[in-house]
């Protein structure tokens, strides 16, 4: 009979969402993207498969949540 415990290590912890404000290549709207992935991974350009395409113009970027409701203001988003 086998007793299942708890996880005995340090508890895992929420990650910040990282806020990213971007323009397509042929328009002048703002877009903005919330994700929980690393800073890097947005910005390397040797990935496969990027989260924002190599084209798109990367306007402001912060970490946290205080951010998303700051760039709906500053750019206008919706």
């Amino acid at each position: 009979m086998r007793i299942y415990h708890e996880n005995k290590g340090r508890p895992t912890e929420k990650k910040l969402p990282v806020v990213v404000v971007f323009r397509k290549p042929t328009g002048k709207k703002y877009h903005m993207m919330v994700t929980e992935s690393s800073v890097d991974d947005i910005l390397d350009e040797k990935k496969r498969n990027p989260l924002i395409p190599n084209n798109y113009e990367i306007v402001d970027m912060g970490i946290g949540e205080s951010f998303i409701e700051k760039f709906k203001e500053q750019y206008n988003i919706k």
